[in-house]
């Protein structure tokens, strides 16, 4: 199954890729290049394998890191600044943990 995954998420990433390079701002590669498409891959992969739920469940948990992840970019656009790169950049991952934690934990669970 992680073969599958491995290849249809290949598949995908590069089918972004050739959209992106089509799309204007070219902003928009980074995008579209690997997580939606490894995103996409897996949860369909996951739901015909394993069932609904399951693919439910690891899509809460995608959710999760995403919103993370904007707790991390606002953190991280003040820390850098400030702190640096190396220091700025821990300190909003710490962040970024939290955040995906707090969330999973009081909405997804």
């Amino acid at each position: 199954m992680i073969a599958l995954k491995a290849a249809a998420g290949g598949g995908l990433v590069v089918a972004f890729a050739l959209l992106s390079d089509v799309l204007q701002p070219k902003s928009f590669s980074g995008l579209l290049s690997a997580a939606p498409s490894i995103a996409m891959t897996s949860l369909l992969i996951t739901a015909v394998a394993s069932g609904d739920w399951k693919a439910a469940d690891a899509a809460g948990g995608m959710i999760a890191g995403a919103v993370g992840m904007v707790g991390y970019c606002i953190t991280a656009s003040v820390l850098l600044g400030r702190y640096g790169a190396v220091a700025g950049s821990a300190l909003a991952w710490l962040v970024w943990l939290a955040v995906a934690a707090a969330t999973y934990l009081v909405f997804l669970r």
